[in-house]
């Protein structure tokens, strides 16, 4: 992900929290046209505890549309990039590789030059090259993951501020019952308390349920991302040790070598013996060797 995106992003969530302020009341209203009344009685009975729901929902929805564009296998890795990276690797070329992956910018790339930025002076220390791999491996998934964290921070804090007016609204009914008593008008009120405590314990579990379970989701799908890009620097290792071991094991074979079928698996070739000629006629059937018939 570029740094652009994200402050574009961080942009267009400030401008609706801005917005979500300036009329909270328009704002509830407009995100439930169906039904105008509920909404202005949920305003109403949130009270002060509307001002942190507005911003938990609006950061919750933005999260998730904004994850869902993010978190995908193709904005990490690529596979028509990462071959070219890969082949280039086995042919013991680091600097063509390193043009590769300055060409096509992705978390991937970036892990795998990172690796390739240790080998210096033709010197191949697998244990530096792991390492700058996994440096670079942090970094890079890090960053996305802190986007999908905070869907859990915002479910995680929803049902606390709905338990937060849960007890508010109760103290408020039990205050209202002691100085008051029972009947008339402090019923009413006692019953608006209570009231005013269970909409704000609705709009915690409310807000937090799409929210975790977006994390989740996202969280599993990323795991899966991280997992093939940790294959990928393994791979790349790998054919690094085996190509600085034996160079001909990655090398391309020439046009009309005819023993390429054997290296490729085929069968053994016999040198002399053209592969692609005809199977020679079968001569006359001859007698079986020993003395002539009487």
């Amino acid at each position: 992900m570029k740094i652009g995106k994200n402050r574009s992003f961080s942009r267009c969530l400030l401008l609706l929290i801005a917005m979500a302020f300036l009329a909270p009341q328009g704002f509830v209203a407009a995100a439930l046209a169906a039904d105008v009344s509920f909404g202005s009685k949920m305003v109403e009975a949130l009270g002060i505890f509307l001002y942190p729901f507005i911003l938990l929902v609006v950061g919750g929805i933005g999260l998730i549309i904004f994850n869902g564009i993010a978190i995908r296998k193709n904005a990490f890795v690529k596979e028509d990039v990462i071959e070219p990276i890969l082949g280039e690797v086995g042919r013991l070329n680091v600097d063509g590789a390193r043009d590769l992956c300055e060409q096509y910018k992705m978390p991937a790339t970036n892990i795998l030059k990172a690796g390739l930025d240790r080998i210096q002076d033709d010197e191949l220390d697998t244990d530096s090259i792991e390492k700058g791999l996994e440096e670079a491996s942090s970094v890079e998934l890090g960053k996305p993951f802190t986007w999908i964290n905070m869907l859990n921070t915002i479910g995680s804090i929803a049902p606390m501020i709905g338990l937060l007016g849960t007890v508010t609204g109760m103290i408020g009914a039990f205050n209202v019952l002691t100085d008051q008593g029972m009947g008339g008008d402090s019923s009413k009120n006692m019953a608006g308390n209570i009231a005013s405590a269970l909409w704000t314990t609705a709009a915690g579990l409310v807000t937090a349920i799409p929210t975790l379970i977006a994390f989740f989701i996202y969280k599993t799908k990323f795991g899966n991302i991280a997992a093939e890009v940790n294959r990928l620097c393994g791979e790349m290792v790998f054919i690094l040790v085996r190509a600085a071991r034996n160079p001909d094991a990655f090398a391309e074979p020439e046009e009309g070598d005819p023993y390429a079928m054997e290296e490729e698996g085929g069968p053994p070739l016999t040198p002399g013996i053209d592969p692609m000629a005809p199977a020679p006629a079968p001569g006359p059937d001859l007698p079986p060797p020993g003395p002539p018939p009487a």
